[in-house]
C-alpha cells in the first residue's frame, strides 16, 4: 500500500490483494484518485472520521465493494467514485455532504435504495445512472440536476422531486422502463431533450401548465403512451418530441 510521505494521504492500494476487509489508518486525511480502483476482493472499506477528501475514481471497479460509509468529514463525492461497484448494497451518506460528483454512483446495479442528505445542493451528471432503485427522494436543498441523472435505472417508478429544481434535465429519465405514471410537478418549467426517451412503459404523464419547453425528443419511444395534454404555454413542438410513440392517439394542443 503506497501512501504519502506524510502518510496524510492513501495514493494506491494495489488491485490484486486477496484481503476482502480493509480499515484505512486513522492518520490518512486524503483519499487519492485512483486509489482502489480495480480492488475486485475488497467487500468492505472502512474511513476514518478525519479523511476529509476522496478522490475522483477512488473506488473505480471495486466489484466486490458491498457497503460503504462516507464520513462526517466529507462534503464532496467525486466524479466516478464508486462507479462500477456493481455489487455495492448499501451507501451511508453523511449530513454535510453537498455535492455528489458525475458518475459517482454509475452503474452501481446492486444498489437499490440511497438517502441523499438535505445538505446536498448539486448532483452531477449520471451520478445514478444504472442503479436500480424503485423510488429516490431528491430534498429540497437540491437546486442543480445533472444530465442523465437517473438514466438508464431499470425498476426505477417513484421520484420526489426538490422544490427548488425548475427544469428536467435532458437525459434524465431516459431508458428508465419501469416508469409507468409520472406527474410533474407545478413549479417544472422545462422538460429537457430526451428527458423520458424511451421510457417504453410509460402510459401516462402529466404536464403542468407551467412548463414552457419541452426539448426535443424528449418523449420519443414511449411507446406505451395513449395520450397526451400539451399545456398552454408551449409555443413550439420541438424535432422527435414524440416519434416513435406508436399507440399515442390523442394529443391536446394548446390554443
Amino acid at each position: 500500500i503506497v501512501y504519502s510521505n506524510d502518510k496524510k494521504t492513501l495514493v494506491c492500494y494495489p488491485a490484486g490483494k486477496s484481503e476482502k476487509v480493509f480499515a484505512i489508518p486513522s492518520t490518512v486525511k486524503s483519499i487519492g484518485d485512483g486509489a482502489f480502483a480495480a480492488s475486485k476482493n475488497l467487500t468492505s472499506v472502512s474511513i476514518p472520521n478525519n479523511v476529509t477528501s476522496i478522490g475522483a475514481m477512488a473506488f473505480y471497479a471495486c466489484e466486490g465493494l458491498k457497503r460503504i460509509e462516507i464520513p462526517d468529514s466529507v462534503s464532496i463525492i467525486q466524479p466516478s467514485t464508486f462507479d462500477y461497484c456493481i455489487n455495492l448494497t448499501s451507501v451511508t451518506l453523511p449530513d454535510c455532504l453537498v455535492t455528489i460528483g458525475e458518475g459517482a454512483f454509475s452503474s452501481c446495479e446492486s444498489l437499490k435504495n440511497i438517502a441523499i442528505p438535505n445538505s446536498v445542493t448539486s448532483l452531477g451528471d449520471y451520478a445514478f445512472s444504472e442503479c436500480s432503485f424503485e423510488s429516490i427522494t431528491i430534498p429540497d436543498s437540491v437546486v442543480d440536476l445533472g444530465t442523465g441523472l437517473f438514466s438508464s435505472c431499470p425498476n426505477l417508478k417513484n421520484v420526489k422531486f426538490s422544490a427548488n429544481v425548475t427544469s428536467i434535465a435532458k437525459y434524465m429519465f431516459h431508458l428508465c422502463k419501469s416508469l409507468e405514471t409520472f406527474i410533474i410537478p407545478d413549479h417544472i418549467t422545462s422538460i429537457g431533450s430526451s428527458a423520458f426517451e424511451s421510457c417504453t412503459n410509460l402510459n401516462k404523464i402529466t404536464i403542468p401548465d407551467g412548463v414552457k419547453s419541452i426539448g426535443s425528443r424528449a418523449f420519443t419511444n414511449c411507446s406505451s403512451l395513449t395520450s397526451i395534454a400539451i399545456p398552454n404555454g408551449i409555443t413550439n413542438i420541438q424535432y422527435a418530441t414524440f416519434e416513435r410513440c406508436v399507440n399515442l392517439i390523442d394529443v391536446a394542443l394548446p390554443d
